[in-house]
């Protein structure tokens, strides 16, 4: 039990300041246990389970979009932006569910059958993608799209195809926030109604990064059986409080800097240390 309070600790401050950035929180979280000596599957369990402790950050954080689609339930169909917002919420997270869940199944299946360098191998090759997907993203907030961008109406369309993107973020190396507002700066969101539109999505998300481990399939309660179930709950505490701490300026740092290239650097090396501990052994 107490072997496992400081990566617990570790994970709950990566958690904490990763969630807000485009580098995939679950993705460094699954990295730093597996170096730890846990299991690649139980170690990807585990940085799903973590992303539950930024939940009450971002819900206070966004606690005004929050509140505007919860009271617009009385008139959900109605052409009001707080009932707008509810609707997009509602139709993402059933695509993300639709999207991710078979998909959390499928990675779990397949890290619990292939080696722990391959697992590395792959998650490195997702991390190269959410790079490239966020580089994209980084060029179309710097191009912005003009005037109205902010009072475009959200769509089905943009509901269905934003939540089914957010879904892929069950991937290791995905990140969320990077596979959400790049599609929603392509149909010509602002910048700030982008982060806004995904991050409020968000909000639900993290609950269900949460609970999906523990409810479907094995891999997450054998994970929190590893960690300790005190260890666990120590990790989301850590999450919760450094979200609350570091969202605002974790946010405003990640509109400035080009968080592309880290998450670059971070795919190359995961891809390369595995590869030449392979050599090596031959």
């Amino acid at each position: 039990m107490h072997a496992a309070l400081v990566p617990a600790i570790v994970a709950g401050l990566i958690e904490g300041v990763v969630e807000w950035l485009p580098v995939s929180s679950k993705t460094m979280i699954t990295l730093y246990f597996a170096a730890s000596g846990l299991k690649v599957d139980s170690a990807y369990a585990l940085g799903l389970i973590a992303n539950f402790g930024s939940f009450f950050a971002a819900l206070v954080y966004f606690r005004r979009e929050a509140w505007g689609a919860l009271k617009s339930l009385r008139r959900p169909f109605s052409d009001e932006p707080y009932a707008r917002l509810l609707r997009f919420v509602v139709l993402g997270t059933l695509a993300t569910a639709i999207v991710g869940i078979p998909i959390y199944l499928l990675v779990e299946s397949a890290f619990s059958i292939v080696s722990g360098s391959i697992a590395m191998v792959i998650i490195g090759a997702m991390l190269l993608v959410t790079s490239f997907v966020a580089r994209r993203k980084e060029r179309l907030a710097r191009a912005g799209t003009g005037p109205g961008g902010d009072g475009k109406p959200v769509t089905l369309k943009a509901s269905l195809v934003t939540g089914g993107l957010q879904g892929l973020a069950a991937l290791p190396g995905i990140s969320r926030s990077a596979v959400t507002m790049t599609p929603l700066l392509w149909m010509g969101f602002s910048a700030e109604e982008s982060l806004r539109l995904s991050f409020m999505l968000d909000v639900v998300a993290l609950v269900g990064a949460g609970v999906v481990p523990v409810l479907f399939g094995r891999g997450g309660r054998e994970a929190i059986a590893q960690l300790g179930v005190g260890a666990t709950l120590l990790m989301l505490a850590v999450g919760a409080v450094v979200s609350f701490v570091a969202i605002r300026l974790v946010l405003d740092l990640a509109r400035r800097l080009r968080t592309s290239s880290v998450t670059l650097i971070v795919g190359i090396l995961t891809i390369l240390l595995p590869l030449w501990a392979i050599l090596q052994a031959r």
